[in-house]
């Protein structure tokens, strides 16, 4: 039967999905899978620096939009406890990458531009207060660590009179072992909605 439509098929559909999956899941198989320690209540995961608690199975913690909720929701159900990355890669360079990387351009690669190319200092200082470390080379480069093991580098190129500001966004080669590519576009998103609201102008 098709489901009917709803102004929040988006995200409330997809949520609702994930969290009956959670329901069914044995939290003890999710901690060996991810390396999360059990607290009989749920798991706390360290999201760029900071303490996160996931009720298990409800997850119905305070302070998650419904788009984060099935972002974590899937990396609970599917995510695999990372090795240490040798190296970074485009979007592009990790499986299905070719096939949703005008997606990711437009809602991660231009955003990044958009928001910060001309004003530099306040990203810079956004960056750093968010943990960010410095990377050097072309471009102001930062890294985040997103979860454990799982970096991300944003590097911004800033813009003038003559040129528009660009930027690239750069994976740790492990993040393939535990998101999925569409996946990967929402960690992205939920950094740049992080230092929105880290507020710093």
């Amino acid at each position: 039967m098709e489901t009917p439509y709803r102004a929040d098929n988006l995200t409330q559909v997809p949520l609702e999905h994930y969290l009956g999956l959670l329901c069914r899941a044995d939290a003890s198989e999710v901690s060996r899978r991810l390396g999360l320690p059990w607290d009989g209540r749920g798991f706390t995961l360290t999201v760029l620096g900071e303490e996160k608690h996931i009720s298990f199975p409800a997850f119905d913690d305070e302070g998650w939009t419904d788009r984060w909720r099935i972002l974590f929701a899937r990396y609970l159900l599917e995510g695999k406890k990372v090795s240490a990355p040798a190296g970074f890669v485009t979007y592009s360079q990790m499986p299905w990458g070719d096939v949703y990387n005008e997606k990711f351009r437009q809602r991660c690669i231009l955003r990044l531009a958009g928001t910060y190319g001309f004003r530099p200092e306040a990203y810079r200082a956004v960056c750093a207060a968010m943990g960010a470390k410095s990377v050097p080379g072309s471009g102001e480069g930062f890294e985040f660590e997103f979860l454990p093991d799982l970096f991300v580098r944003f590097i911004l190129w800033e813009g003038d009179e003559e040129f528009p500001p660009s930027s690239q966004i750069l994976f740790s080669d492990n993040f393939p072992q535990t998101f999925a590519a569409e996946d990967r576009v929402v960690v992205c998103e939920y950094i740049l909605g992080e230092m929105k609201r880290a507020g710093i102008q």
